[in-house]
């Protein structure tokens, strides 16, 4: 049973790519996306392999206890990863370097996975019609966010913005208030067109070593830096069999303690690609 439980904020420093493995147009390598939204998503294979990784890297004694023995196969894990949902993705825009943009719809399911672990947000979701945005008080201008032109139709509440600061990083090098500034609210339909086409792609080549002609040319999409997503983490207590067991609050101590605040998610690493902040919000 899973008794210890986290909400983390995965803020992307660099371009991250968690390819879907299957190419669907002209993008050779895309990103995954979830089935029913077509939002990018982070699923929790790639998640967790890149937690184990990390715990591996640090030579951290308890990795088998959290997640399950790699070789024998005899020890389950301990941990629960959920898929990484989106919740604030960067566009640029005519009156900001870009805007976080999110939707009626991302903060749904934020409150519905709050629920699952004991975390209750009690703000309204707002409504947004397609041709308008939320912004904050005193903002009346229209706003560009790539094709789309929006007005403004009132201002984003105030506990939405504190609940959504919990999941970004706020320090010397960030400030969580820049969402005072940059927040969006959009409605679903806009955030989805957005979500679909502000995405990067880039051209990649790969050259002959002999002639240094191009031997292969593809595309690959990528998530943009400043992008949000967040996960639910569950732990049970370790599952080692015959053994003194860890308790869950130990261990999901012990993982964030070890894990800290980096780690790389995706493909590419070798070009600094998938560089991400956490932000850990133990719920209960």
């Amino acid at each position: 049973m899973y008794v210890k439980h986290a909400i983390v904020g995965i803020y992307c420093e660099t371009p991250l790519h968690a390819g879907s493995g299957q190419a669907l147009g002209v993008v050779d390598l895309p990103v995954q996306r979830e089935k029913t939204t077509n939002w990018p998503t982070i699923q929790a294979s790639g998640l967790k392999g890149a937690f184990r990784s990390a715990c591996e890297d640090a030579k951290a004694s308890q990795t088998d206890d959290i997640f399950g023995s790699d070789k024998s196969g005899d020890q389950a894990g301990a941990i629960s990863i959920g898929d990484a949902r989106l919740l604030l993705f960067p566009v640029r825009s005519s009156t900001a370097p870009f805007l976080w943009v999110l939707c009626p719809a991302t903060l749904r399911k934020l409150k519905r996975d709050g629920r699952i672990v004991g975390k209750e947000y009690g703000w309204t979701i707002p409504e947004v019609p397609d041709d308008k945005y939320l912004g904050l008080a005193g903002n009346s201008r229209d706003v560009i966010l790539e094709d789309l032109t929006l007005s403004a139709a009132g201002q984003v509440e105030g506990e939405i913005i504190e609940s959504l600061k919990e999941l970004v990083p706020d320090d010397d090098f960030y400030n969580s208030s820049e969402l005072d500034k940059y927040l969006c609210l959009v409605s679903d339909e806009s955030f989805s067109m957005l979500t679909e086409t502000g995405t990067e792609v880039q051209a990649r080549v790969e050259l002959d070593d002999d002639t240094k002609t191009t031997k292969n040319l593809w595309y690959q999409e990528l998530v943009p830096s400043n992008t949000v997503f967040y996960t639910v983490i569950s732990m049970a207590d370790a599952r080692k069999p015959g053994e003194e067991r860890q308790d869950a609050g130990s261990l999901i101590s012990w993982l964030k303690d070890t894990i800290k605040e980096y780690v790389q998610i995706g493909g590419d690493q070798t070009l600094g690609r998938g560089w991400v902040r956490l932000v850990w919000q133990e719920v209960r």
